[in-house]
């Protein structure tokens, strides 16, 4: 019996100075692949949609960045039609149509979001002072607006019931404020509308507001062909048969044909703010711009989906004929109507974005934070390799940098630091979040814990043949 016992009691010792061998060991873990290719963007390759091109937050960056790097660069590939395209590769492309935009993206039209409105791009050219700007038509519009409030059939009011920058349209609806709009037939002067910081086109037309795009605007009066556009040229660019009022805010080119008949002349270029409008951010699109068709299909030369719409749109462009009526693109076909401007259409602004500008205020989506990362004691140095998939998704190779502060070995949590790569952080990358600037962090310097834990193993006891008490160590 008492040998018995000193059997169960040497085995019982044993176990204890096992545990006590737990408490002095350390973990191991098996290496893991090089971490997944973090990539913001979702843009695939011949897709129309080259999603929001500014950055989320852009307002609070200190930066000065804008726009999204990498939708920018997705819409540089589908303006040139080639892959990894720059700006200076838009920027030699000169003058596009939509329907030369089209040829190179399947016949498909680009489309992209900015300041929450879904845009189409019609036309890229260059302006007077030769940067390169891309014009954007939004997309849809199903907020009607009438013209003015009230109309005559007369041309000879010191501000005609159709003329575009006496329009309470263009005032209103279009946030533009200007010199007022036109309230009762036969007014001498102008009703004031003030503009508005709450209005849904107020970071498009207010340089004041929080989050203002203005900056990379460029107005018409930058913009050559809406100096000089007629729609009386023909072929595929119009086909009414007349110069339409509001379209040139200068002298239109070739041969000019305003109608004059029955009273009326539809020559308003002399009219006190004619021309006024060529001096907004945002703008109704004319009628020789959009085109009827795929046959007249403007200056643009717009495909039927650009122009189509779930209701009646406004154009910018008089009747060729009388005072009380303006064009519209109706909603589904490829046709015109002139209604009557005190009738109710959808609203869809234009605007020209300097894309040279764009691409100088552009940086990429910010990173996820680091996190803190743990792993067991494996006896050797140890970094982020060793480190589960789950615990590292903010960690992408190709854009963050890591330095330890020596080895990372024993038990222990040390500091360890992640950069952003210089080339990216030149171009406006940043972490999220707020640094901790007390403890050396920036808008692209960050520090994590980095914790070794010790190793868990386990033991098997038994007895063996002899009936003598035996133990196992084995890794967890």
């Amino acid at each position: 019996m008492s040998r018995r016992y000193r059997y169960i009691s040497v085995f019982v010792a044993a176990i204890i100075i096992v545990a006590v061998l737990l408490c002095c060991c350390f973990i191991s873990f098996n290496n893991i692949n090089d971490v997944f290719a973090f990539n913001t963007s979702n843009i695939t390759s011949g897709a129309v949609d080259v999603g929001d091109i500014l950055l989320e937050g852009y307002a609070d960056r200190a930066d000065g960045k804008v726009f999204n790097g990498e939708s920018m660069a997705a819409l540089y590939e589908k303006l040139t039609g080639k892959t990894g395209a720059e700006i200076g590769d838009v920027d030699a492309l000169g003058t596009l149509t939509a329907n030369e935009i089209r040829a190179k993206n399947s016949n498909k039209d680009i489309v992209l979001t900015m300041d929450g409105q879904q845009w189409t791009v019609t036309h890229l050219t260059k302006d007077t002072s030769g940067n390169t700007i891309a014009t954007l038509w939004q997309a849809t519009g199903s907020t009607t607006h009438t013209w003015n409030p009230c109309y005559e059939n007369v041309t000879t009011h010191a501000y005609p019931s159709n003329m575009y920058s006496t329009s309470y349209l263009r005032a209103d609806a279009l946030n533009s404020g200007g010199n007022g709009y036109v309230a009762t037939n036969g007014a001498t002067t102008l009703t004031k509308v003030a503009q508005k910081s709450g209005h849904k086109y107020a970071r498009l037309t207010m340089p004041s507001v929080k989050g203002s795009l203005t900056d990379f605007i460029v107005k018409p009066s930058a913009v050559a062909y809406q100096g000089n556009q007629n729609n009386n040229v023909g072929g595929t660019i119009g086909n009414i048969g007349y110069t339409l009022p509001n379209e040139a805010y200068g002298t239109p080119s070739g041969t000019v044909n305003w109608y004059v008949g029955s009273g009326r002349n539809m020559d308003y270029s002399g009219k006190s703010g004619y021309a006024d409008w060529k001096d907004d951010y945002i703008w109704l699109p004319s009628l020789t711009e959009t085109g009827i068709n795929e046959t007249t299909n403007g200056i643009w030369a717009l495909s039927n989906n650009q122009r189509s719409n779930s209701t009646n749109s406004w154009l910018r462009s008089g009747n060729y004929i009388g005072a009380a009526n303006a064009y519209g693109l109706n909603a589904a076909d490829s046709s015109i109507s002139s209604g009557h401007v005190t009738g109710s259409y959808a609203v869809r602004p234009a605007l020209h974005l300097n894309l040279d500008l764009a691409a100088e205020h552009s940086g990429g989506v910010a990173l996820a934070e680091p996190t803190d990362v743990t792993v067991e004691y494996k006896g050797t140095t140890l970094t982020l390799d060793d480190v589960a998939d789950e615990q590292k998704k903010w960690f992408d190779s190709n854009k963050i940098s890591i330095t330890y502060d020596g080895d990372i070995k024993d038990v222990g949590t040390y500091k360890v630091k992640a950069e952003i790569k210089a080339d990216l952080a030149a171009d406006g990358l940043i972490f999220t979040g707020t640094p901790d600037t007390s403890a050396g962090e920036s808008d692209t310097v960050r520090y994590f814990n980095f914790t070794v834990t010790k190793k868990k193993i386990g033991i098997t006891a038994a007895l063996d043949s002899g009936g003598l008490p035996t133990v196992t160590l084995k890794n967890a």
